[in-house]
């Protein structure tokens, strides 16, 4: 309970992605107040959803830049 009362900043809590081969992180995002619980990526890979123990749903999507990365390996 205390978790979404401890801190007024925004995006305390990220979403981090990571390569699942080489379990490298390539990615972070910031936007919930608490927990994420759960995520759903869209079917055509350009977004997706997060909700987290603050109560909201954010739907995000990805940056142009995000298609154009290539992980070095």
């Amino acid at each position: 309970m205390d978790v979404t009362t401890t801190s007024t900043r925004i995006g305390k809590f990220e979403a981090r992605f990571f390569h699942l081969g080489i379990e490298e992180e390539f990615g972070r995002v910031k936007g919930h107040f608490g927990p994420i619980n759960s995520v759903a990526f869209h079917p055509d890979g350009k977004s997706y959803s997060s909700g987290g123990e603050d109560g909201y749903v954010r739907i995000h999507y990805f940056d142009p830049q995000y298609f154009e990365f290539e992980f070095e390996a």
